[in-house]
């Protein structure tokens, strides 16, 4: 599913180039001299807004930085295109007391020499790349520490609601382990920055900045809720995570060096309401238009087209283009559909097989 973004301003993920940030700032700031000695769960066992401080010196040690080389292409004076390698800077945080690291696709994307540093160690320590995802704009990372390491525990974004407090713990412009509070704006956004269609992102005011992709978005009992990925350029206090429920999902996935299926209708939507243009005859408030119908995908051959209204999924209404993707999004790649359809005054129904979203490259 494709959607038209929604946000009425300029979206960037948040990592940062190592060019624009002194060097000395990256690599000393609060780096504490204990060195983690046993493995555990950086969540504490009871919260409360007055205990904050220590739920997050509690989760700190579990949340990462890292530094990649990346090569990119840029055209030079003369308009000749040519490579060159730009360190990157980003956050991430660990799973697994052996090592396993979550981020960003986008923090190591096309990377080399990818580094990780953790509190209480003074050398960086050498990653590998277990897998990545670029759709989900997720990646799965291993480092070798000579002790056990202390992790953090997902939280079931089903149980995240609007307006609950929040924390996000990154590396921004370098500035080691800054914590950010605010809460839940949003949730279910979806978005397009770039190449990467994310399609149920949770908003978020917590201050989020270059440097915080892939770092932690925590409620106040240190569990993860999110992964700290985008942030408005225009705005205040709008910043986006990709929601703990889909990098679960994703994991089992990436352990294995694979992506995971998305499943995949092929159309590019906006809400009615939003539309440039209003189909002829169609007088109803609610529902979501088709302005394109991908080439091959499922509803190509399903007959869907453009200027169809959607209607309805497998009977549950869809008011709205959030509404179609939450469906989309939960249903499984090769399950049989049920769309209801609205098309020059009839209503009918179109059974749709849905696939896997194609796999883009970065």
């Amino acid at each position: 599913m494709q959607v038209k973004t929604i946000v009425p301003f300029a979206v960037v993920a948040v990592l940062t180039s190592l060019a624009t940030v002194a060097a000395s700032s990256i690599l000393s700031n609060g780096a504490p001299t204990t060195p983690v000695v046993v493995a555990q769960s950086a969540q504490p066992q009871v919260i409360t807004t007055s205990t904050v401080p220590d739920m997050v010196a509690k989760v700190n040690p579990a949340v990462v930085q890292i530094n990649a080389t990346q090569t990119q292409t840029v055209q030079n004076f003369f308009g000749q295109t040519q490579s060159q390698s730009v360190g990157m800077l980003g956050s991430g945080f660990l799973i697994s007391s052996s090592g396993l690291i979550v981020t960003n696709d986008h923090v190591i994307n096309n990377g080399h020499n990818i580094e990780v540093t953790v509190l209480g160690y003074a050398n960086p320590f050498p990653a590998k790349v277990v897998g990545a995802d670029y759709n989900l704009d997720l990646a799965l990372l291993q480092i070798q520490a000579p002790k056990p390491l202390p992790y953090l525990t997902f939280a079931s974004t089903s149980s995240t609601v609007i307006g609950e407090p929040v924390v996000a713990i990154g590396m921004p412009y370098g500035l080691s382990h800054t914590v950010t509070a605010g809460v839940v704006s949003q949730l279910g956004r979806p978005l397009q920055i770039q190449s990467r269609m994310y399609r149920t992102l949770l908003q978020t005011d917590a201050a989020i900045n270059p440097g915080n992709s892939g770092g932690p978005l925590l409620n106040y009992e240190g569990q993860v809720v999110g992964v700290n990925t985008a942030v408005s350029t225009q705005g205040q206090g709008i910043g986006f995570a990709i929601p703990s429920t889909e990098v679960t999902q994703a994991l089992p996935y990436l352990q294995k060096g694979q992506s995971m299926p998305e499943s995949w209708i092929g159309v590019s939507i906006v809400d009615i309401q939003s539309a440039p243009q209003v189909p002829q005859g169609y007088t109803a408030q609610d529902g979501v238009l088709v302005e394109q119908v991908i080439s091959g995908s499922p509803a190509a051959k399903a007959g869907l087209q453009v200027g169809d209204v959607i209607l309805a999924f497998n009977g549950k209404p869809t008011p709205t283009s959030n509404d179609l993707i939450a469906d989309e999004v939960n249903a499984q790649v090769g399950q049989k559909v049920a769309l209801t359809i609205w098309r020059n005054g009839s209503t009918f129904t179109v059974n749709v097989v849905l696939g896997a979203m194609p796999a883009h490259g970065g």
